[in-house]
């Protein structure tokens, strides 16, 4: 298993993103938020396994994109417990509560995307491609399948705990699975392309 940790300061997200996001009017605010947020060190962690171990039972968006997989790489990577009392800080203010909220869902795709970019440099040792991420609870994959993911870990790995749903806690965290090999090809195509009519993320679009 692979272990990271990550200052959050080291992968702020792009300041003129955040501004177009939530408006030029509330920059002042989102930059206060971003200094106490950008303190925390969060956790990342990634294992390789070999298809036939997995168990998982895909979406067929997912099945499809992990068909010519040599190996998978799991991962896990967490905001930790100081997200949360960041947020609940400003819960008594509805728009800094807001904003924290906001904003520490862009630093857990940032996370993500860091975990993306160490499983990437992993795969060119063996001259393998990556494809997309994907995630339990997107795409056709069923959120129960956590269930299978987070049993490749260590319990409470990154520090984070499945809930009966299989909901991840803390929320600020990002779990998901990404297909290795010489044939696999990561697909330029991004959530618009994808299917899910209740997919959280197409939301956002």
């Amino acid at each position: 298993m692979f272990e990271y940790k990550v200052s959050l300061s080291s992968i702020m997200p792009d300041k003129g993103e955040i501004a177009q996001k939530v408006g030029h009017d509330f920059v002042e605010e989102a930059d206060k938020v971003l200094m106490r947020l950008s303190s925390i060190e969060a956790k990342g962690a990634f294992i390789i396994i070999d298809p036939s171990e997995s168990g998982f039972h895909y979406g067929a968006k997912v099945k499809s994109a992990f068909s010519k997989a040599e190996r998978v790489a799991l991962f896990v990577a967490s905001l930790g417990e100081t997200s949360k009392r960041i947020i609940n800080f400003y819960r008594e203010d509805p728009l800094a509560y807001y904003m924290a909220d906001f904003l520490a869902s862009e630093f857990a795709e940032a996370m993500a995307g860091y975990m993306y970019g160490r499983i990437k440099e992993y795969a060119l040792n063996f001259d393998w491609g990556c494809s997309n991420r994907y995630s339990p609870g997107y795409c056709g994959w069923s959120v129960k399948e956590q269930g299978i993911l987070f049993g490749f870990f260590p319990k409470n790995s990154c520090g984070v705990r499945l809930s009966e749903s299989f909901l991840m806690d803390p929320v600020k965290s990002v779990s998901g699975a990404i297909a290795l090999g010489r044939e696999v090809r990561y697909q330029e195509y991004g959530c618009k392309m994808c299917e899910e009519k209740n997919c959280l993320y197409k939301s956002k679009l």
